[in-house]
Order: C-alpha cells, then sequence, then structure tokens
C-alpha cells in the first residue's frame, strides 16, 4: 500500500510555488557570563587571556543579525546584584539588549529574590515571583524555565512550574520547541548529571520538544537525542547543548556521560542556532585564537504516537481514521519528522507513511487557508482538518479500494488572518 515518497510530493508540487518562506530566526546563546568587577581579572570588562572574557564573547554576536540572544544563567557573578550587572555585564552583553531573553542562575539568586536580575532585565525576565515564561521566534516555540527549584516553589510533579510548563505546551502545540535553563539534566561537566530536572525532561518529551539549552558547567558539550531515562533516542529524543562558555572562564571535565557527542573544555564562546520551519543548524562560536569547531543539523519531531499533526503553529489541526477491508478500524498517527507547514501520518507502522498533508496561506491571493493532500494508500480514511481558531473543518473522505487521490483544495478555509 505504500509508494515512493517522491510521488507523493511530486504530487503537492504545484502548491509549493505559490507559499511563502516560512521565516527562519537566528539566534545565539550562552551562559555563565560576567565577573564580579572586584575580581582581580576584571580589567575593565576587557578580562585575561583566559577569565573575564565577557567582552569577547558578546564581540562575537554583536553586528551579526541576531534575532534574539538567549541567557543560559550566572549571567553576572558573584551574586547579580543591580550594581554588579550595571558595572560588568551592561557595558558588554548589555549592548545586546533589545535581543536578549534571559533565565536565572543560581548566582542571581544568591541575591534574595534574584532582586539585580529582576530589577535589570524587567519584564523581558517574566514575572519576577517565578521567572518563568515563553515566546515565539520563527515557527518555534521556546519555553524559558527556572532551575533554583528551591527559591520558586519547586520543579517536580505538582510544583507550579510543571503545571504551567504542561499547560504551556498544550497550548503551542508546535512542530519545534526548544527549552532553556540553568542547571543541565545531562552533563560530563563538574556538576555531572542532575535529576532534579527529570519532571522537566519527561514533560517536554512526551509533548516532542527538540531542544535544551543549560549552562552551570563551564565548558561546551553537546548530547545525541534522549529519552528521560538518558538513553539514545533519535526518533523522539531531546538535543541537549551546554553553553555555559559566556565569559566567566572554563573547567575541566570530570566523568564522560553516555551519548555525549562533542565536547570543549578549553575555549570560550557562543552557540548559534539557525531554527529552520523543520528542524535546525547548530554552530559553536568559540573566541579567536581558538580552532574548535562543532557544528551540524538536526529536524524537529512530534510527540510520541501523537494523534495529530499541529500545522502553522498550531493554527490548524490534522487528523485521520482509516479502515481495512475486512472493517478493522484505526487511528493515524504523527509521523516523527516534523515542519511547521506540512506534515506526515502513518496508519500501520512508522515507517509506512500513508498521508502527506499540508495547509498553506493562500489569503493573499484569494483570502483563503488552502489545504493540499495526498495518499499512498487506497483503504479507507477520513482526513480532518481544523482550524483551530475558528473551529471550522475541512474533511476529505477516501472510498475502500480507491488508490487515494491528492488533493487540491484552494477554497478550504475563508478563515483570513
Amino acid at each position: 500500500m505504500t509508494l515512493r515518497i517522491a510521488l507523493l510530493l511530486a504530487a503537492l508540487a504545484p502548491g509549493l510555488a505559490f507559499a511563502a518562506d516560512p521565516p527562519t530566526a537566528v539566534i545565539a546563546a550562552a551562559g555563565d557570563i560576567a565577573c564580579d568587577p572586584a575580581e582581580p581579572d576584571f580589567n575593565h570588562t576587557n578580562g585575561t587571556a583566559a577569565t573575564c572574557r565577557m567582552r569577547a564573547t558578546s564581540d562575537l554576536i554583536l553586528g551579526g543579525g541576531y534575532d534574539a540572544v538567549l541567557l543560559l544563567g550566572d549571567n553576572q557573578y558573584f551574586s547579580g546584584t543591580l550594581a554588579q550587572y550595571l558595572a560588568s555585564f551592561d557595558p558588554t552583553w548589555g549592548r545586546l539588549r533589545p535581543l536578549l531573553r534571559p533565565a536565572a542562575g543560581n548566582h542571581e539568586y544568591q541575591t534574595p529574590g534574584a532582586a539585580g536580575y529582576f530589577d535589570y532585565f524587567g519584564a523581558a525576565a517574566g514575572n519576577r515571583a517565578n521567572g518563568w515564561y515563553s515566546y515565539d521566534l520563527g515557527t518555534w516555540h521556546v519555553v524559558v524555565l527556572n532551575s533554583n527549584c528551591d527559591s520558586v516553589g519547586g520543579c517536580g510533579p505538582g510544583s507550579a512550574q510543571l503545571r504551567w510548563l504542561t499547560d504551556d505546551l498544550a497550548a503551542h502545540p508546535y512542530a519545534c520547541t526548544l527549552a532553556y535553563w540553568h542547571h543541565p539534566r545531562f552533563s560530563s561537566g563538574a556538576h555531572g548529571d542532575d535529576a532534579t530536572y527529570d519532571a522537566f525532561w519527561r514533560t517536554l518529551y512526551d509533548a516532542g520538544a527538540d531542544l535544551v539549552l543549560a549552562g552551570h558547567d563551564h565548558d561546551y558539550e553537546r548530547f545525541a537525542p534522549q529519552n528521560p531515562s538518558g538513553q539514545a533516542d533519535p526518533t523522539y529524543g531531546i538535543r541537549e547543548l551546554v553553553v555555559g562558555t559566556g565569559g566567566r572562564e572554563t573547567r575541566r571535565f570530570a566523568a564522560i556521560r553516555a551519548n555525549s557527542e562533542a565536547r570543549d573544555d578549553q575555549d570560550l564562546g557562543v552557540l548559534q542556532l539557525r531554527l529552520r520551519s523543520d528542524g535546525y543548524d547548530w554552530e559553536f562560536l568559540p573566541v579567536p585564537p581558538s580552532a574548535f569547531s562543532d557544528r551540524g543539523s538536526g529536524t524537529c519531531h512530534h510527540a510520541p504516537d501523537a494523534p495529530s499533526l499541529p500545522l502553522k503553529q498550531g493554527r490548524f489541526r490534522a487528523e485521520a481514521t482509516w479502515r481495512t477491508p475486512d472493517g478493522t478500524p484505526g487511528t493515524a498517527r504523527a509521523a516523527s519528522p516534523a515542519a511547521d507547514g506540512s506534515g506526515l501520518l502513518w496508519f500501520f507502522s512508522p515507517d509506512n507513511w500513508e498521508l502527506l498533508v499540508k495547509v498553506i496561506d493562500g489569503c493573499g491571493f484569494n483570502d483563503r487557508y488552502w489545504v493540499f493532500a495526498a495518499g499512498t494508500t487506497n483503504v479507507a480514511y477520513t482526513l480532518t482538518v481544523t482550524d483551530t481558531k475558528t473551529g471550522r473543518v475541512a474533511r476529505y473522505e477516501n472510498p475502500q479500494g480507491r488508490s487515494s487521490p491528492a488533493v487540491t483544495d484552494t477554497n478550504a478555509f475563508a478563515t483570513c488572518p
């Protein structure tokens, strides 16, 4: 019942000419950044060859055309007072202030309530009572968590933070999701793995999240996608990158953990990420003259066994039911590769894709959202696409025994914008 996927794509090719390219976001990220101005190596924010390089790391980002700069905590040593922020962080990384999206580290909380952190960043740091928040970048949903659990009422089951995370992910069922906080769940650095954040990882995994960024250990480390138990999971796993290289100093690795794919404990620098509608490209940018390099690409995925495809940042939802000639019914599941505007559904097994569905923004042409679909099956099925904003539904039927034709419905949803 399965044909070559190339035939399926060819059937939909005419629609591609009319679809606008989805937005791509380019970001930089690092944690463990600015020295205390009272440190001997501070040197008027210039530091030394190996420490207090917050000016050099921020220079890597200046003028780079970034859409956002993610701060992974311990942004200002040693206690994150407002005076320290103004003397050290502000004249260096503060030059990027309109782009900064911060997370709080443990050093911020050495000042009660992380008052200096919240005073400096204001509304950009979220509610000062908890410090967690979310936002969108391009076609991605981004979640910022507070890993200073004792200071914000916990991080585990039943905590206000975990309830918020669960609700936020349910409200933003995007194809691609990134989360970041300060303390890594998995690390070969001096602090090692930390099961305190197991509930974060499990909740994100169950929602189909793709990337986690952290700091705390003063090194750079990239892990293969992993499940909550720390096992390699290339289909549904979350990739973690530890980027505690923002300027303070580097520290040597301890025990190398399973699934650690790349490591550097010698160089300060920043992570660059290009967030595409179907995946991401990463590159570590070290402070010159280092020659260390780590770059690559990954794809987004859906949640395990997901019964629907979220499309157009969750604006639309595609689902299908099917029935074999002997009357056996079933519900389609989302295939693991994910993209913002299109997706694949399988009926019988994850490696047997039966339907490709995509929603195209045709509002600039005929004030409609369009639905294009094609199947590689001859079993009976019903494909349902729902506009979650209005509740309107477009439904497409394939009768038993017919080779599924392509759907090119350019009048599907008169619901612009």
